[in-house]
């Protein structure tokens, strides 16, 4: 042993605090005292032992950065502790990493065998292989089981249903429940319906105590056993709630012996109580175990401790227990208890001896080879769907190795078997049936692959290693699965190796092991972005708006309502969309509406670096009488009357009379889709469809299917009975292709072909449809600069569209429309939300006129709604409701001319405006209360307003008045 020094630190690793330090805190104490008692009679050749405790607070990460504390910084020899099986495999890599042991003093489902491990608690064959048949015996055949949703209840529930088969009994249901949950009636309901014999619960925590209390509520008379409720859950619970429950466990309380007798007395001496579980005292005799192995060695390695401790024998409070020579888990006496009305187990069964541990136990119907366990097909389809990913980047990362590959995830079911290349040895390979449940345990226990399984390390076995007469001529191999960034294990990757290919396996070992951790980095992370998706949508699902979050104009992420909206409003959301992503104002937030035949939406916007957050709202869309219906507008419903504007308005006019394709030429905003629809709407095609489409606002990838249709099954998600394009919706009528620049340069010559031909072949079709379409198509783009320097443009499309060809006039070539234009606007807004006509005061209207619209008429119908419903119920549109970019625009617009009144350049100045805009709106309140004599309900009910907006006009405008 080691000299220097007088103290062998020791780490003590429980919940104190958090959900399960109820039990934890016990096992704690248990070890210190332990301890104490250790050092009481000498310590380790002289040495004392020091616990360094820490508190993992039922946090499976803490319990794996604390652990790597105890080794690094405090020197720990060993750690006793953990309750949960989370934790457990959480610590593992660090136990791996550092090369430490953990003496894990609790129950657990089995299935694990490590070399950083000696498991102290009791497998399920050691609780449940007599305690099953005892209830059959004396309590009934059958049996209803319930658990909290997590592995340990679902593994000993297999073993249950293997044994109550095995012994005659029947499983008449099982249900699980969320870690926590409280509500049993339906459970109850169901038990009274179903009648069983017996009840079997692996609930835990709260949710145990909960089912215990509605159980007796109910008054039901089934009888409750369970493998996980010991002494300190039951001194938790009121008393009559639990007496008569049965638990197998191999320590209570009660067991009378003289070593038992002592440890219960020195408890009770030390913390006050003799509530002692079954864990507790697993965690006092890991301690002891720690301890009789550093006796016998010379020093603290930790392979010395595992060697000393293999065949190891203490004499416990239950009894003799036994290290096993192979497995490092224990040989435990196991016993059945009754809880009486004082809340004690009463023993009413114990075996003569420990009980042998195994923890990869099968039920052997016959004494030959076990044919493996299948899963249930529900339960192995969640798993195949939970490691869909995975499994696609394996096969994809492997497919160049001529061999067999065999998947396991962490529990040893058998997910997946794909070959590669052309083996003529593949056919050897035994038998692998996807879903069966114990490789781990036989006959691939002594393979590669079960000691991976158990190990956690990369392994591999040869020829006559193996058990099994099938594996005699194969190099089996186990490649843990596990990512950097999270060391969790996702599974083992079994390969089959034919044993000529021996000399290779050091490089194919490394090259292999290198892909499935790339694999699983990648799987890691596509599950971070799943995880971030599902928050996202979450969050994002409680909005009652439709929200997009657009990146460079693409869609980069939407909400659940966002994706009905696009359902239901494609077009216009692409086309809202793709005037957002144009639109280069500096303003960081601003609102915009638009709306469509029967919708009127309004659509928030907020702009963060490099992308656009938007919200869309559907407003109740009230029509009104007076209000023009767009779908039915002609080129009389076109307003201006500067020289230019009339002149464009007269070429669509003769456009409207011919059946020639029209090209309007015009930036963003000039009004490209009112002219095509008055060009529709006085031609000859008016009683036909008019359909819209924005070749810009579509995805590059689905303009095709957009614009021609598709048959069923063209493409994956294609809908059933296929889907008719634009051009067939268009039949007969007119096709609008808005923003025609933009559409993808392949696309353009089966457009031409279609206004050649006059027909389309909808996508996976070969049957020609005959249209009869007239095109107007618009661009913002100079397409003669795309034809000559960018060649993004066909010259001969050019052609065929440029048959009749209108230029719009931008906004600010014709300054006098927009007088007519706002007051268009305000009165259209004015009639859909049922108020007075407001009036755009003179200072208002001259800063809109000396404003350069870059946005066009398009901007100018978004600052007028702005404006509206800034103005609330106000008669008017005042300087203040305007946008402060267009009001401080001014100012740069004329920097040399500080004393012109006409244009606003001086602040002094706009102060001035608002201030005589206030004056005006506080003269038109005060005369409105002189004509009413004063009566606020008569003055706010005529103006159209509640009587607490009246009032906060009056205190706004300080207007004093004798009520």
């Amino acid at each position: 042993m080691d000299t220097k020094g007088k103290e062998l630190k020791v780490g003590i690793l429980f919940s104190l605090t958090g959900p399960t330090s109820i039990t934890e805190r016990g096992q704690c104490q248990a070890s210190l005292l332990a301890i104490r008692q250790i050092n009481e009679q000498g310590g380790i050749h002289g040495k004392r032992l020091v616990p360094i405790v820490e508190d993992i607070a039922s946090d499976p990460y803490l319990a794996a950065q604390k652990a790597e504390k105890l080794i690094l910084s405090d020197q720990v020899i060993a750690i006793i502790g953990l309750y949960t099986s989370a934790c457990r495999k959480m610590v593992i890599p660090v136990l791996e990493k550092y090369d430490r042991l953990l003496f894990y003093p609790t129950l657990y489902e089995g299935a694990e065998q490590h070399r950083n491990i000696f498991y102290c608690g009791p497998l399920p064959n050691q609780q449940l292989l007599h305690f099953i048949p005892w209830i059959i015996t004396h309590l009934g055949k059958t049996f209803y089981l319930i658990g909290s949703d997590y592995i340990y209840p679902r593994e000993t529930n297999r073993y249950i249903r293997n044994l109550v088969q095995s012994y005659g009994g029947t499983v008449l249901d099982e249900k699980y429940v969320g870690l926590g949950d409280q509500k049993f009636s339906p459970h109850m309901q169901q038990i009274r319906r179903i009648n069983p014999d017996v009840i079997f619960s692996t609930l835990v925590g709260n949710s145990a105590g909960a089912f215990y209390q509605q159980h007796h509520q109910y008054a039901l008379k089934q009888h409750i056993a369970s493998s996980i409720t010991a002494e300190t859950e039951i001194t938790a619970i009121q008393p009559s709630y639990t007496v008569g429950l049965f638990s197998s466990f191999p320590y209570f309380n009660t067991v009378e012996n003289p070593v038992n007798q002592q440890f219960v007395a020195e408890y009770r001496r030390t913390y006050g109580t003799d509530t002692i579980s079954s864990v507790m005292e697993n965690a006092y005799n890991s301690v002891f175990l720690l301890a009789k192995a550093l006796r016998s060695t010379r020093t603290v390695s930790t392979d010395a401790i595992r060697r000393s401790l293999s065949g190891l024998a203490l004499e416990a409070p239950q009894g003799q227990i036994i290290v096993d020579e192979k497995n490092q888990h224990l040989w435990l006496n196991s016993r059945i208890g009754r809880v009486d009305e004082k809340c004690r187990f009463q023993i009413v069964w114990e075996s003569d001896s420990p009980l042998p541990p195994v923890p990869f136990f099968e039920i052997e119907e016959k004494k030959t080879k076990t044919v493996p366990n299948e899963l249930p097909k529900d339960m192995l389809e969640k798993r195949l769907t939970r490691n869909e990913f995975l499994l696609k980047e394996l096969k994809k990362a492997t497919h160049f190795y001529p061999f067999t590959f065999a998947f396991f995830d962490p529990e040893g079911v058998l997910l997946d078997v794909f070959q590669n290349g052309a083996s003529k040895h593949s056919a050897a390979v035994p038998q692998l049936k996807i879903g069966s449940s114990n490789w781990i345990r036989h006959p691939l226990n002594k393979s590669g692959i079960g000691l991976a399984l158990t190990g956690h390390t990369l392994s591999y076995a040869c020829s006559d290693e193996h058990e099994i007469q099938e594996l005699q001529d194969w190099i089996t191999t186990g490649l843990p699965v596990k990512s950097k960034s999270d060391s969790s294990r996702m599974g083992v990757l079994g390969v089959f190796i034919h044993k000529n290919k021996e000399n290779a396996i050091p490089f194919l070992l490394e090259s292999m092991s290198r892909l499935a951790a790339y694999c699983a980095e990648l799987t890691h992370k596509h599950n971070d972005y799943l995880s971030l998706s599902t928050i996202l949508q979450d969050i994002s699902g409680q909005l009652s708006k439709s929200l997009f979050v657009l990146k460079q104009g693409k869609i980069l992420f939407h909400n659940a309502s966002a994706q009905d909206l696009l359902a239901r409003k494609g077009d216009l959301v692409h086309m809202s969309l793709a005037e957002i992503s144009s639109d280069n104002r500096e303003e960081a937030n601003y609102i915009m509406r638009t709306e469509d035949s029967d919708s009127l939406f309004e659509i928030e916007i907020t702009k963060s670096l490099d992308c656009h957050y938007v919200y869309f709202k559907q407003l109740a869309h009230r029509t009104s009488a007076g209000r023009k219906d767009k779908t039915k507008m002609t080129t009389k419903d076109l307003i201006g009357s500067n020289e230019h504007f009339l002149r464009t308005v007269s070429l669509a006019k003769s456009a409207s009379k011919t059946n020639a394709n029209v090209l309007l030429l015009g930036e963003s905003g000039t009004g490209k889709e009112l002219f095509a629809r008055a060009i529709h709407n006085e031609s000859s095609r008016k009683e036909k469809p008019f359909v819209a489409i924005n070749c810009a606002a579509i995805p590059k990838e689905l303009i095709n299917a957009e614009l021609f249709g598709y048959m069923e099954g063209a493409f994956t998600g294609a809908k059933k009975g296929g889907n008719p394009g634009k051009f067939e919706a268009a039949n007969g009528g007119t096709l609008f292709l808005d923003e025609i620049g933009d559409m993808p340069f392949e696309l353009q010559a089966t457009l031409l072909r279609v206004l050649q031909e006059k027909e389309v072949i909808r996508i996976g079709g070969h049957k020609p449809i005959p249209i009869d379409v007239r095109i107007i198509a618009a661009t913002n783009k100079n397409l003669n600069q795309e034809i000559a320097y960018n060649g993004s443009f066909r010259s001969d499309l050019f052609y065929r569209l440029n048959v009749f060809t209108i230029e719009l006039v931008p906004l600010r070539e014709r300054l006098q429309d927009v007088a007519e234009l706002s007051s268009y606007y305000i009165h259209e807004l004015s009639l859909d939300n049922g108020v007075p006509v407001k009036e755009i005061s003179p200072e208002a209207l001259k800063v809109l006129t000396q404003y350069k619209w870059q946005g066009n008429i398009r901007e100018l119908n978004n600052v007028m709604e702005r404006a509206f419903y800034l103005s609330d119920r106000s008669a008017y549109i005042t300087v203040e409701h305007l946008p402060s970019y267009i009001v401080h625009n001014l100012q740069n617009e004329f920097p040399h001319q500080p004393n012109s009144e006409e244009t606003f350049q001086n602040l002094e100045h706009i102060k001035e405006i608002k201030q005589r805009e206030r004056d005006r709106e506080r003269n038109f309140y005060i005369q409105a209360l002189i004509q009413r004599k004063g009566n606020i309900s008569r003055t706010a009910k005529e103006l159209g307003i509640s009587r607490t907006t009246l009032y906060r006009k009056l205190d706004e405008n300080n207007i004093k008045f004798d009520k």
